[in-house]
């Protein structure tokens, strides 16, 4: 856990070389004192209580385990092995990389990618999310790997400046001057976000006027665009609750009406099964060297 800082000491603007946290017994600790407790369920807490909106931030129990439900069936896994490839593409020559997955969930691709590069080098990954709920559900995916998790927010990432080899943000917020800010003179980052047409159906199910998703410029400030990897298929989804499952993991889950999304819990009365396309564009980019 070497690359944590002391989030005390990042706000009150302290060299970050003092603001080095180490691990004592159970907990970690800064030069000055300030102390996280590392949790039974393997996860630092450094999300301080005044950077919180609510009590408990980030995704819900439900939600961190309705994704784990859906994601542990496999139909995400081209766009899992999308993200491996272009993970060992952007590391290509370092031995011993660092990388950072911003907006971890509950660890799927965090724990994919570690795997992916740990067939040839010996990575290191820290995984930050907001949800501590998240967190909890993604200690059986990170048993055994140098990965790293901590509560905290994109947004004030408790990492040292120029530490990451690698970034990642996969379906969650993007701070470009955060992720400028660690990662090291020509590093790279991955971020996925949904094609136009992804889940396309679902929507036609619960919306009487679906709509395509909005696919924003490439283009980041700070960043040259290196390319990007389309991932397109199709899953058939054959039970109820993997059909809730995949519903409750996505933002439309706090966007639909009882009266809406009362379609979707009741359609395999009448149905065997439902066929729904997945389109993912990975974008990749390296930090530009004058930053």
């Amino acid at each position: 856990m070497d690359q944590f800082k002391c989030p005390v000491c990042m706000e009150q603007g302290r060299n970050e070389s003092s603001a080095s946290l180490r691990r004592v017994g159970g907990a970690l600790k800064c030069s000055r004192g300030h102390s996280f407790d590392v949790s039974a369920r393997g996860y630092v807490n450094l999300l301080l209580p005044q950077h919180k909106n609510v009590k408990d931030p980030g995704d819900g129990k439900e939600m961190a385990a309705a994704r784990r439900e859906f994601l542990n069936t496999g139909a995400y896994k081209p766009l899992l092995d999308g993200v491996c490839a272009a993970a060992a593409e952007l590391t290509d020559g370092v031995a011993a990389p660092i990388a950072v997955d911003c907006g971890c969930g509950e660890g799927y691709y965090t724990a994919g990618i570690y795997d992916a590069l740990a067939e040839k080098v010996s990575p290191q990954i820290y995984a930050v999310d907001i949800s501590k709920n998240a967190l909890s559900a993604a200690k059986p995916r990170f048993a055994g790997k140098a990965v790293y998790p901590a509560a905290a927010s994109v947004f004030r990432l408790p990492i040292g400046s120029g530490t990451a080899d690698l970034a990642t943000v996969i379906f969650a917020p993007l701070c470009v001057e955060e992720l400028l800010r660690i990662l090291k003179p020509l590093g790279c980052l991955i971020m996925v976000i949904p094609a136009r047409e992804h889940l396309f159906t679902l929507k036609s199910l619960l919306y009487e006027k679906p709509y395509y998703n909005e696919v924003k410029p490439y283009k980041l400030k700070g960043f040259a665009f290196l390319g990007k990897d389309e991932v397109r298929g199709v899953t058939e989804i054959a039970e109820q609750s993997t059909l809730n499952a995949l519903f409750m993991m996505t933002p439309y889950y706090y966007k639909t009406s009882p009266k809406d999304s009362g379609r979707l819990y009741s359609y395999f009365e009448e149905h065997d099964k439902f066929t729904v396309e997945t389109a993912f564009e990975i974008l990749k980019y390296r930090k530009e060297v004058s930053v």
